[in-house]
């Protein structure tokens, strides 16, 4: 984890509206609660990005499922972005579950971060280096409630540029500036896709099987492979674009594109933002 410094004319600016930056901080806390914007518009946002590790034979999933939505609705989802990551022995198909939606990437991710069962999730990935990045549902609320509290340290714009309907190619095109200076030099951006309205097979809580259950927010696949590429904000902003080939039974009307930035170092997510597509 890194500091982040401002300039003195900043610093002036912000006395007595901020906490002292602490060793460890990558982002300015803000005095009292709420989270909302300070002036306003996409710039005052501090993102949050929910993965949340399940699979379609979990009965615990729905439960946890229910918990990220209902955060969702408390913060909004400009503040608050869910992905559902199908990963594990219960993301696999049977009689009952024909279909699954476990994916190269989730599964690398899965392996990588040393997951051994589902509901989990990571609220930014922070605290992988103090090895406490794996949060239960219950711990979610608690976590979030501070993240949301953070000042961006960037903007990330998305567009949907075009979609060849033959070969079911989309391309997204986007930026990343930089709002406030920070000393992480290993950035790396991750553009992934989602899929809402899904409906199919899952197991519930009390192990009956829901045929018309609705997965939302089901991870497909990453236009940038699992851990993303490297972007160089070194002149305080960068743009990209990508593409990715949609799985052959998405609805290209129910994706979202999902972007963030993280430091490849530490793995702790900076900042995110969604486009429906």
């Amino acid at each position: 984890m890194k500091k982040i410094f401002l300039s003195l004319a900043v610093l002036a600016l912000m006395v007595g509206a901020c906490d002292k930056i602490e060793e460890g901080d990558y982002l300015i806390q803000r005095e009292g609660g709420g989270g909302g914007p300070i002036g306003g518009g996409q710039d005052s946002l501090h993102v949050i990005l929910l993965e949340e590790f399940t699979g379609v034979k979990c009965n615990n999933c729905p439960a946890a499922n229910a918990k990220a939505k209902e955060l969702q609705s408390i913060y909004g989802s400009n503040r608050l972005i869910l992905l559902g990551i199908h990963a594990g022995n219960l993301a696999q198909t049977d009689d009952k579950h024909p279909k699954a939606f476990n994916t190269p990437e989730g599964t690398e991710l899965f392996n990588f971060f040393n997951l051994f069962g589902v509901p989990v999730g990571f609220v930014n990935r922070i605290d992988y280096l103090n090895s406490d990045i794996i949060k239960s549902e219950g711990d979610w609320g608690s976590t979030i409630s501070q993240e949301i509290l953070r000042e961006p340290v960037a903007r990330i714009t998305l567009k949907e540029e075009s979609f060849n309907a033959t070969n079911s190619t989309l391309n997204v095109s986007g930026s990343v500036a930089t709002l406030l200076t920070f000393s992480a030099t290993n950035v790396k951006i991750c553009l992934y896709l989602a899929e809402n309205n899904i409906v199919s097979p899952q197991t519930m809580p009390d192990k009956s099987v829901d045929t018309a259950y609705v997965h939302n927010h089901v991870f497909r696949g990453s236009f940038t492979g699992t851990y993303g590429t490297t972007i160089d904000l070194s002149s305080g902003s960068n743009t990209f674009n990508e593409s990715i080939v949609l799985p052959s039974d998405a609805v290209k009307e129910n994706c979202e594109v999902i972007a963030f930035i993280y430091d490849g170092d530490s793995y702790e997510i900076l900042q995110a933002n969604s486009i429906e597509i």
